[in-house]
C-alpha cells in the first residue's frame, strides 16, 4: 500500500504540472497545489459486491470529488459512470493498465471553472464483485482556496480549503454555487 501510494503521489505531481502549466500559474500557486508536504492525500479502497438486480441499486451515489484530483483504478471491471450534460449518464470503460483522472471541486475553483468538476457515480455489477482504488489529492486544509491570480474576473470567492470542505459536507451539490463570486 505504501509503494502504491508513493507512486500515486508522483503521478499526481506530474499530472498537476501538466494541468497547471497552461494556466500560467505563479510558483506560489504551484506550491499550493503540489506542496512538498502537508497535502491532503487519501487512498481509498472501494468494494461493490455483485447484485442480482443492479438496476435497483447504486454502489455510490452521484457526486463530485471535493479535492483537486482523484486517480481511480477500476481494477478491470466496469462500474464508473459520468454525467454528460445533454446526454445523461455514460459508462467509463475499464481499460487494462489505465487510470481514470477526475477533476475535483478545488481544481474547478482554482481554474475558475476552466477544468470543471466531474459528476460521477459507481454502479454495481450483476455477476462480478467490483473493487476500485481511489487516490484523492488536495492542498493543506488550512490553506487559502481561490481562483488563480491569473484570472482577471474570478468566478469564485476566496476561502480556506477547510471552509469549502465544511460547505461541501453540509450542502453537497450546492457547495460550488455557494462560493460563486
Amino acid at each position: 500500500m505504501d509503494a502504491y501510494q508513493n507512486q500515486m503521489k508522483l503521478l499526481i505531481h506530474n499530472l498537476l504540472l501538466m494541468i497547471l502549466e497552461p494556466l500560467d500559474v505563479t510558483q506560489e500557486e504551484m506550491n499550493w497545489a503540489i506542496p512538498a508536504h502537508d497535502s491532503q492525500s487519501v487512498l481509498q479502497l472501494n468494494s461493490y459486491p455483485s447484485c442480482p438486480n443492479p438496476s435497483r441499486a447504486v454502489g455510490l451515489a452521484s457526486h463530485t470529488d471535493s479535492l483537486l484530483l482523484t486517480i481511480l483504478n477500476q481494477c478491470g471491471i466496469d462500474g464508473l459512470e459520468i454525467f454528460v450534460e445533454g446526454l445523461g449518464w455514460r459508462r467509463v470503460p475499464s481499460v487494462e493498465g489505465a487510470f481514470v483522472v477526475n477533476v475535483g471541486d478545488l481544481l474547478h475553483i482554482f481554474s475558475n471553472a476552466k477544468f470543471p468538476a466531474v459528476t460521477h457515480r459507481a454502479m454495481v455489477n450483476q455477476s462480478e464483485h467490483r473493487i476500485s482504488v481511489a487516490y484523492f489529492h488536495g492542498p493543506p486544509a488550512e490553506s487559502r482556496l481561490a481562483p488563480s491570480s491569473k484570472f482577471q474576473k474570478p468566478c469564485f470567492k476566496s476561502l480556506l480549503v477547510k471552509e469549502y470542505l465544511s460547505l461541501k459536507y453540509k450542502h453537497f451539490f450546492e457547495a460550488l454555487s455557494l462560493v460563486r463570486a
